[in-house]
């Protein structure tokens, strides 16, 4: 295994990856500087920095050079070639100044499922947001998630976190207009760790892979919850990740919070990093 980073800037809170496949470029934001990176991986370098506002929190989607992200006002869309932006729909019962977007995914039906967090997450939960995109319906549910996270989906459901109680839950999505806390099923406690799960992905031989934030690592998973590899890394709170071909680990982190011993400790912390897992990677 080999980690290397890739040449762009630090992010304060790097987050929200996603890899369009077809094109091969990366795209990431910076959620509390409202920044998004544009990196071709075809030649390694960054080629577009966009600044945006309303703290961008999350890429959905990127279709023909339109780019679905959500951030504290709602959906928004991005024209990669001319950097025109519009606003597709805006969060229901939401209220911007105290709260904003964090994580979410975009399901191979279409649907989306997202979620909202407050700016003082210890005293106020967050919100889960679904949207079916046959009818362009958006409903919001109270699921008492202070820190919606991880969204990794699977079949008829998502693993979803709450970052603040340091829990991974199953979340069942047979219905996206009837969301209750019956539909959340704990499927991993990680509250007597010193860290707590952020964003992840899946891999193609079906083990999820979980940025730990404070823990350094990216946790690998099988769907019982078991720990079956720990991938060790340079940055102390990596945000979230995606893979690719079973082999390249793109990785986002953050410095936010950080104190000067750890970023002495960390210096990579906010970069984006590429890890090697090597052609023999079995998970």
């Amino acid at each position: 295994m080999s980690i290397t980073t890739l040449d762009t800037p630090a992010s304060e809170l790097g987050e929200g990856i996603f890899l369009d496949e077809k094109s091969m470029i990366l795209y990431w934001v910076d959620i509390n500087n409202s920044k998004l990176f544009q990196y071709d991986l075809n030649i390694d370098e960054l080629i577009t920095t966009y600044q945006l506002a309303m703290n961008p929190s999350c890429i959905l989607s990127v279709v023909e050079g339109l780019l679905t992200y959500i951030d504290s006002e709602g959906i928004k869309q991005l024209c990669t070639a001319t950097g025109k932006l519009s606003l597709v729909i805006r969060h229901l019962a939401h209220d911007a100044r105290g709260f904003r977007a964090n994580d979410g995914v975009k399901l191979p039906n279409g649907n989306l499922v997202f979620g909202t967090m407050s700016f003082h997450p210890e005293q106020t939960v967050g919100k889960i947001y679904t949207l079916n995109s046959h009818d362009n319906d958006m409903k919001v549910h109270q699921l008492g998630i202070h820190i919606p996270n991880t969204f990794i989906p699977s079949e008829d459901c998502v693993y979803l976190s709450d970052s603040l109680l340091q829990r991974t839950y199953i979340l069942n999505l047979k219905d996206l207009n009837c969301l209750t806390c019956d539909n959340l099923i704990l499927w991993k406690d990680f509250s007597d760790y010193h860290f707590t799960p952020d964003g992840g992905c899946i891999s193609e031989r079906g083990y999820l892979h979980i940025a730990l934030w404070d823990g350094a690592a990216i946790g690998v998973f099988d769907k019982d919850g078991n720990v079956m590899h720990e991938i060790v890394l340079p940055v102390l709170k990596p945000t979230n990740c995606t893979l690719l071909d079973n082999r390249w680990l793109y990785v986002t982190s953050a410095r936010e919070g950080m104190t000067e011993s750890q970023l002495h400790k960390y210096p990579l912390s906010g970069r984006t990093l590429l890890v090697d897992l090597g052609v023999d990677y079995v998970y």
